[in-house]
């Protein structure tokens, strides 16, 4: 891995764990001390992450996280589902032994995750977002198409992030371990070449990610979603 590409897994990684608030403003200086990297790998990853409408460069102002904007990505999981259809059904057809075998690993990683009745902490679901991230990677990486790769990488990283905003406010612990299992199971169709199946898993995933928007948009404080925003105190 190249240090611009350790560059952007790091500040996507910020980025999905809302350790950058959406809306915010960073310098150059603050995401090269959070990513420990330099200027020059940190100033590409920064450029990818624009293209990806995940950052915003503002001439003289500095960086800003874009904010999170439930109706927009309401309307990008209808595109992000067919996106994911034919990258799943390719990933079934056209999956290596190795990758297979690497989702194998990812799976059982999963189902240790939920395998006893400890409660499900922050750790654990950054945990799985990092499986959930790697999963990812895998299947576009077996699916080989660049151009649905380089679409559906930045909106992985965006609903990653309102997914870790939900759970860490709304999610109880069946609902958790429900969103684990149904990544399990989606593994297991791609990795067995079912497609029927990995659809139906799919279709239940993206269910589940329209469901977060309502609490997501009614329930939490507006200053969570962008940071530009004056909390209101009601005294």
């Amino acid at each position: 891995m190249s240090r611009a590409e350790l560059a952007y897994e790091r500040i996507e990684t910020l980025l999905a764990h809302m350790e950058l608030a959406p809306g915010a403003f960073l310098t150059m200086a603050e995401l090269q001390a959070r990513t420990g990297l330099g200027r020059m790998p940190v100033l590409e990853a920064t450029r990818r992450l624009s293209d990806d409408t995940l950052l915003e460069v503002r001439a003289g102002r500095g960086i800003r996280v874009l904010p999170i904007d439930p109706g927009r990505e309401r309307r990008l999981l209808r595109v992000r589902h067919d996106l994911e259809r034919f990258a799943i059904e390719q990933a079934c057809e056209r999956a290596s032994t190795l990758e297979r075998s690497q989702m194998r690993q990812l799976a059982s990683a999963l189902a240790a995750l939920i395998e006893d009745d400890t409660p499900l902490c922050d750790e654990r679901i950054r945990r799985f977002n990092e499986i959930d991230r790697r999963m990812d990677r895998l299947v576009l990486k077996a699916a080989s198409e660049p151009f649905v790769e380089r679409t559906l990488r930045p909106l992985h990283t965006l609903f990653r992030r309102l997914g870790y905003l939900f759970l860490t406010h709304f999610g109880d612990e069946p609902l958790i371990r429900t969103n684990i299992r149904l990544h399990q199971e989606l593994l297991e169709a791609v990795i067995a070449g079912r497609k029927p199946a990995a659809d139906d898993v799919l279709s239940r995933l993206m269910a589940f990610a329209a469901e977060m928007m309502d609490p997501i948009e009614t329930s939490l404080d507006p200053a969570l979603l962008d940071a530009g925003i004056v909390p209101f105190d009601p005294e």
